[in-house]
């Protein structure tokens, strides 16, 4: 079967994505703007030679939920132990952002789901129902309203999964930039995590890092000692999320394209 033609990006067709992907958009753009969103490159090696900072790379030795346990963390051997952490392949998880503000607040809500180094990240409404879904694969991004049969085609880029899914990467810590000032373990919702505390772009920024999964459990960002954002990850599941979601709404799957 011939596939549908898809447009090139030009303002008519921004239009046509929906008021639910702009809405995303947007919130994104209040992120970046802000300063609390912070970007990174997928698969960071770090600096070597001379650098103190950990290396992440295949001979990185991987310490399980167990050995972070009875590890004792502090600041000063906190990135070693983060550089021994390893992200599962294949995941879906609820990403829930909320930003305050005087006089209010407001939040965002968003699934994600990983496979075969393919990414899918849907829009909540309040009601949990899907808005918007992003599609992502190689180098290629797709969006659409919910129950559109169009979608907007672009170019990925450098723009990370995490930035993405509205989630803070826990690798900025292991930069020769930041400076850890205070680290622990810490179980949260039953899960032994590494609990970081930095400064970063104006922000004192406070990370609970899951030993088991190795994926950010919950972030905290203060500004003036005011909690100004707060990023929460739950209902984690390592099973491989059904391939039926990453089938563009023209009926074309994108997993071949990873």
């Amino acid at each position: 079967m011939k596939n549908k033609r898809v447009k090139k990006l030009n303002t008519p067709m921004l239009a046509s994505i929906g008021a639910g992907v702009l809405v995303f958009i947007l919130f994104l753009t209040y992120l970046f703007s802000s300063g609390i969103l912070h970007r990174r490159e997928t698969n960071v090696v770090l600096p070597s030679g001379e650098s103190t900072a950990p290396t992440i790379s295949p001979d990185t030795p991987q310490l399980t939920a167990q050995q972070v346990a009875s590890v004792e963390i502090d600041a000063q051997n906190a990135k070693q132990i983060i550089a021994s952490l390893i992200r599962p392949d294949e995941y879906s998880c609820l990403i829930q952002n909320k930003l305050l503000y005087q006089g209010g607040d407001s939040s965002l809500s968003c699934r994600q789901y990983v496979r075969d180094e393919a990414m899918r990240i849907d829009t909540l409404s309040g009601d949990a129902e899907v808005l918007s879904t992003l599609l992502q694969a190689n180098d290629a991004v797709y969006a659409w309203d919910r129950g559109e049969t169009r979608f907007y085609k672009g170019v990925w880029g450098d723009f990370s999964g995490d930035a993405a899914a509205m989630m803070p990467s826990y690798e900025d810590v292991l930069s020769d930039t930041v400076a850890i000032t205070a680290a622990a373990r810490q179980d949260v919702d039953l899960e032994p995590c590494i609990r970081v505390e930095f400064d970063l772009e104006g922000m004192h920024c406070v990370y609970y890092i899951s030993a088991s999964s190795g994926l950010l459990k919950t972030a905290s960002f203060y500004k003036g000692g005011v909690l100004v954002r707060q990023v929460t990850v739950s209902e984690l599941q390592t099973e491989t999320p059904d391939a039926s979601l990453f089938v563009l709404p023209n009926g074309v799957s994108v997993l071949g394209e990873s």
